[in-house]
């Protein structure tokens, strides 16, 4: 009698196949380390090369004169790719770029505060160059009211000669104590007193005599403060912010015989 056995051996190489087709897969292999380094040279090469782009505009923009441009070009080009060797270029000028496009965006505000006329007028032609004080007297009243302002002018008339003289909108010089004298102030120097006159037409303007020498120190200085006394408003320092005058806009300067 021959006895059966109770189960069957099974092969390996089968139990292998179904070992690898049961149950969960076994987790793949990790990336190599040559693939990271070529995805890590790829990136670096994306970032250089984006960076010489910023290095070549910044360049373009200094070389055209646009330093404001240049200025935030390179500013950007060094945050974002701050290891790039165009990165280190840029950062030999950068300072001196942000410096002179800071001086000048100054200059250039300084300048639209002044606002030039050319009057055909018996005579000739008058010249003037006008300024607003900064901060204004007072904006326009809830009801309705206008702004009370006042004007520093240069002007250059061919009968009445150069003058200069501060001018009133909406409000009057209050010269009951005398307005012989105006206490003028240039870049926060102590003030000094400046020879005044009120017209006798009774215009509400104010005229700085020695004009000549007031010019050459506006000419040197950025701000200008003048004490006076007003109608309405009593006691006021008015600040004109002179240092975009431009006196290519006023050629004559010669005064009245």
């Amino acid at each position: 009698m021959v006895l059966r056995p109770l189960f069957k051996i099974v092969p390996l190489s089968a139990m292998l196949v179904a070992a690898c087709s049961s149950g969960s897969n076994p987790p793949s292999a990790p990336t190599s380390a040559p693939a990271a380094q070529d995805a890590a040279a790829a990136a670096k090469a994306n970032a250089d090369a984006q960076a010489d782009k910023g290095l070549k505009l910044y360049d373009q923009m200094r070389s055209s004169g646009s330093l404001d441009i240049a200025a935030q070009i390179g500013a950007e080009t060094v945050a974002k790719y701050p290891d790039s060797a165009a990165a280190a270029k840029i950062k030999e000028t950068l300072a001196d770029v942000t410096t002179k496009a800071k001086e000048e965006g100054e200059a250039r505000r300084l300048a639209r505060l002044w606002a030039y006329t050319v009057t055909p007028v018996k005579g000739g032609t008058q010249y003037a160059g006008s300024i607003e004080n900064n901060p204004p007297l007072s904006p326009p009243a809830a009801t309705g009211k206008d702004a009370k302002r006042v004007h520093l002018i240069l002007r250059q008339h061919p009968e009445w000669g150069q003058t200069v003289y501060l001018i009133l909108d909406n409000e009057k010089f209050n010269c009951k104590s005398g307005c012989k004298t105006l206490p003028v102030s240039f870049d926060g120097e102590p003030a000094k007193p400046w020879k005044a006159t009120i017209p006798p037409t009774g215009e509400p303007a104010l005229f700085i005599d020695e004009d000549k020498a007031f010019i050459a120190r506006v000419l040197k200085t950025k701000k200008v403060a003048i004490d006076v006394v007003l109608a309405d408003e009593g006691k006021k320092t008015l600040v004109f912010e002179t240092g975009g005058l431009d006196m290519s806009h006023l050629p004559n300067t010669t005064k009245k015989k």
